[in-house]
């Protein structure tokens, strides 16, 4: 197989200057003058069909009457035109085919890298909803328990106020006992005198004072029993209020998470849109890449065109050329027979000299 760099036109132009300098264009000699590159098969086989273009030129050289050197200089430089010109659309059509494959692959990146953006950026939108759901959730949690706070805060108030007029009402049991208990006494001994006269009287007086007192002191133990249930739902309340307190803490603390977390995930939202737009902004550069390579593409082709427009012109100077050598054929040709004339006439005049002589 041939070895990369080894072409046709090295080997044909290596064999054109083996030619110009007298020298038989052989495949070690060629080899020799490329550098000790290629293979035998390979420019053996590129030697062969430039020795068959070779023997086309002469029969061409023969065939038209021009110099043989001329044909071939011609052909080598039409050759060697067609060849670089072929070269160098080849080689602009593979960079610009891998200039296109790889503006392709880099747009199906960015496409898949966009598509991947905007995923991320939906199920960031989606969180961002979640989170704003859920502090919508503790903000209505957190205005519960301070509606719920300032009820039982109220509630303890009304209860103290209560507490407050219980106590006021046995205050008052108590003076009015006392009182009794003075008019008792007064009552004794107001009515010694008439104790005897009104035993009966009194003594039903005292046992309904007794009742009376025996009914208060009831109603005391009752306002007692109920003073300390108060005070036991008093508390009761307050350790309520402080968990209460305690579970406002810790919403409030969640809420505050809530919304650090939120706060760094409107960032990262803001860093991904930033690093979307960038992306964007590359994928329209390339964009505009892609169309430099192409205009590019276009004035190379519009540059063959004209190669190929100077070969024809070319073409056309080599067929003038071949008219101004047959001319100068027909003149040789015409001088020929001039000089065989003069030479007969000169001939003749020679014979004549002799003959005289």
């Amino acid at each position: 197989m041939a070895r990369p760099g080894v072409t046709y036109l090295e080997v044909s132009n290596a064999a054109q200057q083996l030619v110009a300098s007298r020298r038989i264009p052989t495949i070690e000699a060629i080899r020799i003058a490329l550098g000790g590159t290629g293979s035998n098969s390979t420019i053996g086989g590129y030697l062969r069909t430039w020795k068959a273009s070779q023997n086309q030129t002469q029969q061409v050289a023969t065939k038209e009457n021009l110099p043989e050197e001329l044909v071939a200089t011609m052909k080598g430089l039409w050759e060697m035109v067609m060849n670089q010109s072929e070269e160098i659309i080849q080689t602009i059509k593979q960079d610009t085919q891998q200039e296109l494959i790889k503006l392709k692959q880099e747009t199906g990146q960015l496409q898949q890298e966009s598509g991947q953006w905007q995923q991320q950026y939906k199920q960031i939108k989606q969180e961002r909803d979640g989170f704003a759901h859920e502090k919508s959730v503790v903000e209505q949690l957190l205005a519960d328990s301070k509606i719920e706070i300032a009820t039982l805060t109220e509630k303890q108030a009304g209860l103290e106020q209560q507490n407050q007029e219980k106590q006021s009402h046995i205050d008052e049991l108590q003076r009015q006992n006392n009182q009794t208990q003075a008019n008792l006494e007064h009552y004794r001994a107001s009515a010694l005198e008439q104790r005897l006269a009104d035993q009966k009287r009194y003594e039903q007086q005292q046992r309904q004072y007794e009742q009376t007192i025996q009914q208060i002191n009831q109603e005391l133990e009752e306002v007692k029993k109920e003073n300390m249930l108060f005070q036991q739902q008093n508390q009761q309340i307050c350790f309520d209020v402080g968990n209460l307190k305690i579970q406002f803490d810790e919403v409030n603390a969640q809420h505050e998470d809530v919304t650090a977390r939120f706060a760094e995930i409107r960032n990262e939202l803001t860093k991904k849109e930033e690093a979307q737009k960038y992306w964007k902004d590359q994928s329209d550069t390339l964009a505009i890449k892609f169309d430099e390579q192409n205009k590019l593409f276009i004035e190379l082709q519009t540059k063959h065109a004209m190669l190929i427009q100077q070969s024809e012109t070319t073409n056309n100077e080599i067929k003038e050329l071949r008219k101004q050598n047959n001319a100068l054929a027909n003149e040789k040709w015409e001088l020929g027979q001039e000089k065989a004339r003069l030479y007969g006439q000169l001939k003749q005049i020679e014979s004549v000299k002799l003959t005289r002589a």
